[in-house]
Formats: structure tokens, C-alpha cells, sequence
């Protein structure tokens, strides 16, 4: 019986509408982070049943003494709010074809049964629609989100004409690394966990997702209007506009607030310094605009002008290959016949990555390792640094040793990722939980470039498994030592990489 219909024997119907979102468990302080989503038409839970709720879990899934967050969220099936899904969408996953895209594109309708969405494209997207399916897989993403039907169907209109041939696009824009600096966060009026470390306004040209700024406020105004569309229509709402200047530029803001926020939004004051998190896209007037979703008082640690480097740019291939020709000469690799079939005669890329977090959704590659291995021989190595675009939390720090110092003048993922493509092209991956962890972000940043990361897979997590080995757990460092094989420099990229095809190799020697 899987966890859902656990929980229906438990309650019944007392939570029916409640809906498992996401869980993630972060390995490097044993935390379990659970969320359920709930129509907004529902009455409020309690803290009472939020209450009954987790410690219910805790008891089901053994987790009394690790901390487990639960988080219960409201779904508001608001225009607003799907067309910011909808573009989330296609920037996450088809980043590619996201740019002839814009809220102009879609047509967005409520019914009492279902939401109606109209998408209309050229004919070359409308073929690549209906090739890839994506009106489905669009379809599920806001269901799953919104908890209410979403009937997605797509119009082709043959006087679109796109700018820019998506089936042959090559990657030769510029990459300049985002300028940041360091503010304190006093109080956290709107939301948690912002990452205290805004970009210069000044830098941000066009819209994008997740962008967080700071800076004084300026001209805020609230005012109020009532819902027109949904099922909370006629019902008041309240939003609050203003500027945010953190003296190197200005940005206006928009943020639509819930009822709890409205106390503490309309105590805020003009010069107070705030850090904000939201979305930025074109208003009514063509203007960037940020549309907020959290919001922290917060005070500057450092001046902006004091941490301003000059910008480094990539352009092409950023990561050079390293032969290994001299590693053939490694007893492991005497003999011409020495493994099955499964590594003769093949060309196998064993690879491992480090990353800011275990949550194959949202956390970031930090460090990229691989060897390339043909007919059992270490031939080449593909290794690097990645920047990412949030910070390095502590505990990651502390298991791996990479700093945000040590990932600042590296290359951003969207090179790394083409790079690493050409690397494996006609390859067999391998790799360490490689099928529940690894490939899920190789596969995520690859498809928003529109590479398909389709190459078989070899798990040595699995092949440990099903061999002899007498061990009750299969991590790395668990199977190299069950093989009498070492690793230097555990939790790096490169080094459990080359560990890993060392155990691939053991594991299949004829």
C-alpha cells in the first residue's frame, strides 16, 4: 500500500481534497520537507490538523527524531497565477522555444469544470507541439499544480513567423556572470528563505524568472479592487505598487497581497530597505516590472560599488578534455579480454556531480566530473567547476569542500551542459545512483537547451546490488571498500567519478 492510500485509511474523508505535491530529504542534515496542496475553496486547516497531519507522517515513515517540515498550501485557480505557471513552464523545460513565447500566446479561460487554455503558434512550433506532445505534458503540470482540469488546445496561425531556425540554433551568446552582494535580513515579512544576496538592477535587461533584489522603497501605494473572474469573484483583494532603487538602478514592483500580509504591507514606509524575490515580466506598459512573492527587511552589510568585478564572458566549448593515455598502463588493464561484454567493445562515460542540494528540481550543479572509458581503458577525463545562480549552503561546503569562491569565475551550467553533451555523444553513461539522482539534473539542464540526454545508462548502485557482495548498504564508499578499492578525495566530482568506473570495472571482470 503506497503512501496516499495510507493516508485515505488513516483520515478517510476528512481531508479529501488534500494533495501530496513534493517530498525531498536533504541527506546532509537528515531533514524531510513534505508539502500537500488543498483547493482554496476548502475551509483553512487548523493548526490543530496541520498539527495531527505531520505528526501522523513522522509515525508512518519512522521519522520521530528527524525533523520533518510540512508545508500546506492553498491553490488559487487565479489568471494571474497560471499564466505565470504556463510561462514557468516552457522556461524550465523548453527554454529553447520559450522565446517566441509571451502572455500574448495564450488564452486563458475559467469554467465552473475545468480551465481552458488556447495556445497559438507558428506552424513550425504547432509541428513541434504536436511531435513532442507538449499540450499533454502542459496540461498535467497545471493539474498537478491547481488540482482542477486543464483542457490545453493549441492553434496554429501561419502568419507567425519565427526569427530564428530552433531545429539548428547554436549556442554563441555571451554569458556574463550575474553581479551580486550581500545584505543581512533583519525580518522576514513575506515568505522564508531568501537567498540574502541580490543582483544589481541596473543588469537585469529582459524578463526572467526567481530574481532577487534590494534597495529602498519609493512611492508605496496600496490599493484595492475586486475579483472580477474565478470562484472568488466579487471578492476584494489588495495589491501595493512601488519602486525599489539599490542606487545603481530602479525597478517598479508589484505585489498581490494575501489578506494575513496585509497588516504588516501597510506599515512599511517610504526609504525603508527591503529585499524582494519574484518574477520579473512586462507590464500593461511594455516596462520590466518585478512581481513579487517574497519580501524581507533587510540592512546592507557591504557598499555595491565596493564588490563590483569586471564581467568575464564565455563564448563556445569552456571545458578542455584531458588525455589519459598513460592510465592504459595500469595492471587494472592488462589484458585485452579481461571484462564482459558489457564494457568490450563499448565506449562508456562514468560521471558524478556535486550540487547545491538533493532536490532534482530546483538545487544546481556545482562540479561536473567524468572519465571516458573504451574497451576498459581510462582514456580521457571531462572535469570542471560550475557557477550556479543561488549560494552554496554550509553543510555542502562542509561535505564536499567547494566554496562560493572556488565556483565565482567558473563557467554557468548552460556551456558546461553543451559541453558535456558533445563529451557523452554515442556514449554509455554510468554513475552512482546515477538513475535517481545524477542524470535527473543532467537531463534537466539539457533539455533547456533542447539536448536530449537519451544514452543508455549503467548503474553501479544496481550492479553492486545484484552481485554477491556481502553489505547491507550500497553506498559508494561502502561497495569500494567491499571490493578492496579506495577513494581519495570522496564527495568531488572527478575523484568519485574515476571511483565509480574503478567499481564498474571490478564488477564486470570476465
Amino acid at each position: 500500500m503506497n503512501f496516499q492510500q495510507e493516508f485515505a485509511t488513516k483520515f478517510g474523508e476528512k481531508y479529501p481534497t488534500l494533495q501530496l505535491k513534493s517530498v525531498a530529504v536533504k541527506k546532509s542534515t537528515g531533514a524531510f520537507f513534505i508539502t500537500f496542496l488543498y483547493p482554496s475553496t476548502d475551509t483553512e486547516l487548523s493548526d490543530e490538523q496541520k498539527s495531527e497531519i505531520t505528526q501522523w507522517i513522522c509515525q508512518f515513515l519512522k521519522l520521530e527524531n528527524l525533523q520533518v517540515r510540512v508545508k500546506f498550501m492553498r491553490v488559487f485557480v487565479e489568471e494571474r497565477l497560471i499564466m505565470k505557471s504556463v510561462l514557468s513552464f516552457f522556461e524550465n523545460k523548453y527554454k529553447l522555444i520559450s522565446t517566441y513565447l509571451s502572455e500574448k500566446s495564450f488564452q486563458i479561460k475559467i469554467t465552473p469544470i475545468d480551465v481552458q487554455i488556447g495556445v497559438e503558434v507558428s506552424s513550425r512550433l504547432f509541428n513541434f507541439f504536436v511531435e513532442h506532445n507538449i499540450s499533454a505534458e502542459l496540461s498535467k503540470h497545471l493539474k498537478d499544480n491547481f488540482l482542477v482540469d486543464f483542457v490545453v488546445e493549441l492553434h496554429e496561425n501561419a502568419n507567425l513567423v519565427d526569427e530564428v531556425d530552433i531545429d539548428n540554433v547554436q549556442m554563441k551568446t555571451k554569458y556574463k556572470i550575474v553581479h551580486r552582494y550581500k545584505v543581512d535580513i533583519v525580518k522576514e515579512i513575506v515568505g522564508k528563505d531568501i537567498n540574502p544576496t541580490p543582483e544589481f538592477i541596473s543588469f537585469i535587461k529582459q524578463p526572467k524568472n526567481s530574481v532577487i533584489v534590494a534597495g529602498f522603497v519609493d512611492k508605496l501605494e496600496r490599493r484595492d479592487f475586486i475579483i472580477k473572474k474565478g470562484k472568488r469573484e466579487g471578492q476584494q483583494k489588495a495589491y501595493f505598487s512601488f519602486k525599489i532603487d539599490d542606487g545603481k538602478g530602479k525597478m517598479d514592483c508589484i505585489f498581490f497581497c494575501a489578506k494575513k500580509y496585509e497588516k504588516v504591507m501597510d506599515s512599511l514606509e517610504d526609504c525603508m530597505f527591503l529585499l524582494l524575490r519574484g518574477d520579473v515580466r512586462l507590464n500593461q506598459m511594455g516596462k520590466l516590472c518585478l512581481y513579487v512573492d517574497k519580501i524581507a527587511l533587510a540592512s546592507r552589510t557591504e557598499e555595491p560599488q565596493e564588490i563590483i568585478k569586471p564581467q568575464k564572458s564565455y563564448d563556445g566549448k569552456v571545458v578542455e578534455v584531458e588525455k589519459l593515455t598513460a592510465m592504459e598502463q595500469d595492471s587494472m588493464f592488462e589484458h585485452k579480454n579481461k571484462y564482459n561484454a558489457k564494457i568490450m567493445g563499448k565506449t562508456i562515460v562514468v560521471f558524478d556531480i556535486e550540487t547545491t542540494g538533493l532536490d532534482t528540481n530546483s538545487d544546481q550543479i556545482i562540479e561536473l566530473g567524468a572519465v571516458k572509458l573504451e574497451n576498459g581503458n581510462i582514456v580521457e577525463k571531462f572535469s570542471t567547476f560550475v557557477k550556479p545562480t543561488i549560494r552554496i549552503p554550509f553543510a555542502v561546503v562542509e561535505l564536499t569542500g567547494i566554496t562560493n569562491e572556488m565556483v565565482e569565475d567558473a563557467p554557468p551550467i548552460e556551456f558546461v551542459i553543451k559541453d558535456f553533451y558533445d563529451f557523452t555523444r554515442g556514449c554509455v553513461l554510468c554513475g552512482h545512483n546515477a538513475i535517481e539522482f545524477d542524470i535527473k539534473f543532467i537531463r534537466r539542464e539539457g533539455a533547456n537547451l533542447g539536448l536530449n540526454f537519451d544514452n543508455e545508462i549503467i548503474d553501479t548502485m544496481n550492479e553492486a546490488r545484484v552481485s554477491r557482495l556481502k553489505i547491507s548498504r550500497f553506498n559508494l564508499a561502502t561497495v569500494l571498500r567491499a571490493l578492496g578499492l579506495t577513494n581519495e578525495g570522496a564527495h568531488r566530482a572527478w575523484n568519485d567519478a574515476y571511483a565509480t568506473a574503478q567499481v564498474l570495472l571490478k564488477l564486470n571482470e570476465a
